[in-house]
């Protein structure tokens, strides 16, 4: 059989094997489905402030050690 007979009868057993595995999957419900974006934008949120609090944290600590050696070496 020819290359492209090959590639379509590949195709379509791969197409036919999707099919059945999609009907396998439960999908969530509404209610779910907006829950959990709430829940994911909340960790979103809460992570971005972690963040941010490390990141002053960390530039005021920075600063006060540029501060420092210019007062030492300055």
């Amino acid at each position: 059989m020819s290359k492209i007979g090959d590639n379509t009868k590949a195709l379509g057993g791969f197409l036919r094997e999707c099919r059945v595995e999609f009907s396998k999957i439960t999908w969530p419900s509404r209610k779910e489905l907006v829950e959990s974006t709430w829940v994911v934008a909340a960790m979103i949120l809460l992570v971005s402030l972690f963040v941010l609090l490390c990141d002053q944290l960390l530039t005021l600590g920075l600063k006060g050690l540029l501060a420092l050696s210019n007062m030492v070496f300055g």
